[in-house]
């Protein structure tokens, strides 16, 4: 959303990503999704929950899309915040032992690269492609709706996707901030 923002208003672009990240990172356990509510103001939603892994991959992602910006305010501390530990991330933070998520790795591998730890991504590809890719290419192990149990160790296109672009950003074959 980021770059599509900055295409036609990049003042709306840096509200709207400041937003979720006063939002998205206040303090105690990070909520991802909020509906905004005409007396009380923005109100968390359930849904997806706090631990859910895609939530920091995503904001990640938005932030390193804004990071490359000439118009962008210092997203230092918002990027150490939501910098992933060496891993694939469990589905749901709160369940470390619960399924996992190769889906949200492979958003955070792209975020990575745009942001400049090529070592970082490059780790996180490797686990991805030794442990989760089957000899055919598929990325299994995508975690697409754990609370419901859909889909919890599954092939996600969104997934083959941004492996797939991250590998191709590494082989110099696409620019990663093209993503």
């Amino acid at each position: 959303m980021v770059p599509l923002l900055a295409s036609v208003d990049p003042q709306a672009a840096r509200s709207h990503l400041h937003r979720h990240l006063e939002l998205c990172l206040s303090e105690g356990l990070s909520c991802w999704s909020w509906r905004y509510k005409q007396l009380v103001g923005w109100a968390p939603c359930d849904d997806p929950p706090p631990g859910w892994s895609r939530g920091r991959a995503w904001l990640l992602l938005a932030v390193a899309d804004a990071a490359h910006r000439p118009d962008t305010d210092d997203l230092a501390e918002a990027t150490s915040r939501l910098l992933p530990g060496p891993t694939v991330p469990p589905a749901d933070e709160a369940d470390p032992d619960g399924p996992l998520d190769t889906s949200a790795a492979a958003i955070t591998a792209v975020a990575l690269l745009k942001l400049g730890h090529s070592d970082q991504a490059v780790a996180l590809l490797d686990e991805l492609v030794s442990t989760h890719v089957t000899a055919d290419g598929r990325l299994l192990n995508g975690c697409y709706d754990l609370a419901t149990g859909t889909a919890t160790q599954h092939e996600l296109v969104w997934g083959d996707f941004f492996l797939a672009y991250a590998l191709a950003a590494l082989a110099g074959l696409v620019d990663p901030h093209d993503a």
